[in-house]
């Protein structure tokens, strides 16, 4: 008996994850204005983050945005002229 009742609830789980993953979308029914908005306070979430990690961990965020540079510069083609906002190289 308890093992279908713990069946049951598994299958339950299931189908609600399964459910909400195919629910409608959020953004379909927006209009352009209001996803632009939406955009707009979820960048300066993620800008709010990044600051308060910056106070909290300067170290590690300087690391992150450096990576992402070298990331970014591995990607260039050998043809481009060098970034302008590289650091300077310590010779």
């Amino acid at each position: 008996m308890a093992t279908i009742v713990i069946l049951a609830v598994i299958v339950a789980v299931v189908a609600l994850i399964i459910g909400v993953a195919a629910g409608k979308d959020r953004y379909a029914e927006m209009s352009e204005e209001e996803f632009e908005a939406e955009a707009k306070r979820a960048s300066l979430l993620g800008a709010a983050v990044m600051g308060l990690q910056k106070v909290l961990e300067p170290k590690h965020v300087e690391y992150m945005m450096l990576r992402d540079k070298k990331v970014e510069g591995e990607h260039s083609f050998s043809g481009d002229p060098p970034s302008t906002d590289a650091p300077p190289r310590k010779e």
